[in-house]
């Protein structure tokens, strides 16, 4: 699918319920992650089942008291030579050309919290942001992506208050201990994980502006329909200059969607 084609499918389905159109986001960019720098392994094991919607992905990048600043996270994968549970890999080159061979892979255990993590308890796979060299200079060249999974060491504990957007639910989790369910990752992927998480959330900015756009149509229909149905003095209100301006004014700032 283009990305054209992808914005005006979000649009439509967030003109009906944004909530829907919101659950694709995160599961969209992790896709977008997997694609682009996932291992053959990792793509041949999610990827058909995210398609199939066997497997429903989200990602995990803030962390309590930390806001926007991602490169100052505190939750660590650390290697474990006990989790390098992968049967050894024979040399070889990834799909970049680059060299791939036993000594490219070793086992993590994660430690640290995440919050608002959209959807978490029905995600099956999580896009971790955790940084596996905490003394890197300069700090985001020691952050990396880690694939994880619901099972022991991770807690996904509160909901978080929202005032709106009520269908899609964001909560907190904790990991202490959780080991990558491939237990191991490639070298050519440690410590690029900020550029890599920034090039996929370019796919989600365009997502969240489609949202905001079929929000924005879904509106416009709403105060139309509203106005061609109520009436006062003998007429409907759409037929009152100062309603009619309204309305003008709201389409020209709605881009017509695509026929």
């Amino acid at each position: 699918m283009s990305m054209p084609c992808y914005a005006l499918v979000t649009a439509e389905l967030a003109r009906g319920w944004m909530s829907l159109a919101g659950a694709m986001g995160g599961h969209t960019v992790v896709s977008k992650l997997l694609l682009a720098f996932g291992t053959k392994e990792q793509r041949d094991k999610y990827l058909p089942r995210m398609a199939t919607g066997e497997i429903r992905a989200t990602m995990a990048l803030t962390e309590p008291g930390g806001g926007s600043d991602l490169q100052a996270m505190t939750t660590v994968a650390r290697h474990d030579p006990d989790n390098s549970k992968v049967p050894p890999a024979r040399p070889g080159t990834t799909d970049s050309g680059q060299r791939d061979d036993q000594s490219d892979r070793v086992g993590y255990v994660i430690n640290g919290a995440k919050t608002w993590i959209s959807t978490p308890r029905r995600s099956q796979l999580i896009a971790l942001l955790c940084k596996t060299d905490p003394d890197a200079v300069p700090r985001h060249k020691g952050i990396s992506i880690m694939l994880v999974e619901h099972g022991p060491g991770l807690t996904v504990s509160t909901d978080l208050p929202k005032l709106g957007y009520k269908g899609r639910r964001v909560l907190r989790a904790g990991l202490r201990r959780l080991p990558p369910p491939l237990g191991r990752a490639a070298r050519r992927c440690r410590g690029r994980g900020f550029a890599q998480m920034m090039k996929g959330l370019e796919t989600g900015r365009i997502q969240v502006a489609s949202r905001a756009l079929g929000v924005a149509q879904a509106a416009l229909d709403d105060a139309l329909r509203y106005a061609q149905q109520r009436e006062t003095f003998g007429v409907p209100i759409w037929k009152h200059q100062s309603v009619g301006n309204y309305l003008a004014d709201m389409a020209t700032k709605v881009p017509p969607r695509a026929s």
